[in-house]
């Protein structure tokens, strides 16, 4: 063989390579995966139900399979408040714009209330989180913050937390793009709405975990 022909060869062989890890890095960007990327869940059960789906099949354990990246600090039963204790499990060197940050809370705080809160009560919980998320910029002001809506549980014993919820859902809207507050809407009110969807009438079931799993992987 010619050095020409072996020049040529060899040509072809690098040209291959860098076109089949080219392909493999855009496919991977198009699914949301990156390997400098972290994932941090905070909050409630939306984000930590393994206490409700069988082994291997919650929220933290499906996207566990695609990534080691990730820290799940969220507890079941949450509410603001807790929060506070979950943002010091989060490690400073998280603070870096790889690290999509998925929050759920408010569920637990409106349910804890026992009755239907009118609007004022609403805003003053919402208030409250908008607290929180003050002190959660103050330590990872370079995170790229993700809420999650609520969603309305499809058994009708919930009806009566309807209004409560949309107004939650709508300050999370309405606040979603002022100056200091801005945060990504992950939108589980349009996503979470078959009865499948739910165990022990409230909680993500093992299908729910799927869909929410799916949502936060390609968000980033």
């Amino acid at each position: 063989m010619s050095v020409f022909h072996k020049f040529k060869t060899l040509f072809i062989i690098i040209i291959s390579t860098i076109i089949i890890l080219g392909c493999a890095y855009f496919k991977s960007l198009r699914e949301g995966l990156t390997n400098n990327d972290n994932i941090v869940l905070i909050g409630d059960s939306i984000l930590n139900n393994a206490n409700y789906v069988p082994s291997g099949k919650s929220v933290f354990d499906i996207i566990k399979t695609r990534t080691n990246n990730i820290l799940n600090v969220a507890k079941d039963g949450a509410t603001i408040i807790d929060l506070y204790e979950q943002l010091d499990k989060i490690p400073v060197e998280l603070n870096k714009s790889e690290t999509y940050l998925f929050i759920s809370i408010g569920g637990n705080d409106i349910l804890n209330k026992r009755v239907t809160l009118d609007s004022v009560e609403v805003t003053k919980l919402f208030n409250n989180y908008m607290e929180f998320l003050k002190a959660l910029r103050i330590k990872l002001g370079n995170t790229k913050i993700n809420i999650m809506n609520l969603y309305l549980p499809s058994n009708p014993r919930y009806q009566s937390y309807k209004s409560s919820i949309d107004q939650w859902n709508k300050l999370i809207d309405i606040n979603s793009n002022k100056i200091g507050e801005m945060y990504n809407v992950i939108g589980l009110n349009n996503l979470l709405i078959s009865p499948e969807d739910f165990v022990y009438d409230i909680e993500p079931s093992e299908s729910a975990s799927e869909k929410i799993a799916n949502l936060i992987y390609l968000t980033r």
